[in-house]
């Protein structure tokens, strides 16, 4: 009988303490859902953050993209309203001696981009105000003397020259200079001198607008 009640004792007292056991598990999932729940709401406030970041970053870069779009159509824009202005001629035949100064007529075109140089005339006529660059060569044969000046409207810029000249002989000189629309650049064989010339070329006027 003693046997009996000891042995209901103690399945009593393992029952009673399997109960503990599961009454404090089961109080414990409480805390652990909380816990997982509340680490949750923090990862989803952390990539909530993350986004409004990586929205800004994009935002800004769409921004800088729209204003380099906006420069790079501003430059294709002046490139194409800026003039190109260039040509480069030969005389193609000798001239002088003259008994006064004329302006040399170079006949032969190598090209002309933009039309300001005259073929029929000699001279070119800036269409634009800019700088510019022009040079010339001179070129004589048989001991003739040569003297070639070039101006800029009524102007003399620089001169090539020979007064001692050998059987065949040929200087060049270029300058930069400042024009308005209208100006115009030509180059005269002064009075008295010679200037020889060819199919090969010899003597020849070149220019080109350097910027504006």
């Amino acid at each position: 009988m003693r046997t009996i009640v000891a042995l209901l004792f103690v399945l009593h007292s393992c029952v009673s303490e399997m109960q503990f056991h599961q009454t404090r598990n089961n109080d414990d999932k409480p805390f652990s859902l909380e816990a997982r729940l509340t680490a949750s709401e923090n990862q989803v406030e952390e990539q909530r953050v993350l986004l409004q970041e990586l929205r800004a970053i994009v935002t800004q870069q769409s921004t800088k993209l729209n204003e380099m779009g906006a420069t790079v159509e501003e430059l294709k824009g002046d490139d194409r309203e800026r003039p190109k202005v260039a040509f480069s001629a030969s005389l193609s035949e000798s001239k002088g001696p003259n008994s006064e100064d004329v302006i040399l007529v170079y006949k032969h075109v190598f090209n002309n981009v933009g039309d300001a140089y005259s073929p029929v005339t000699g001279v070119f006529r800036a269409p634009v105000k800019g700088v510019y660059y022009f040079t010339y060569t001179a070129f004589s044969a048989k001991s003739k003397k040569r003297r070639v000046s070039l101006f800029k409207n009524t102007q003399l810029m620089v001169t090539v020259t020979d007064d001692i000249s050998d059987s065949e002989d040929g200087g060049s000189n270029g300058v930069t200079l400042q024009l308005d629309a209208g100006d115009e650049v030509y180059t005269r064989l002064m009075e008295r001198f010679h200037i020889f010339d060819d199919n090969n070329h010899h003597s020849t006027f070149t220019g080109f607008l350097l910027f504006t």
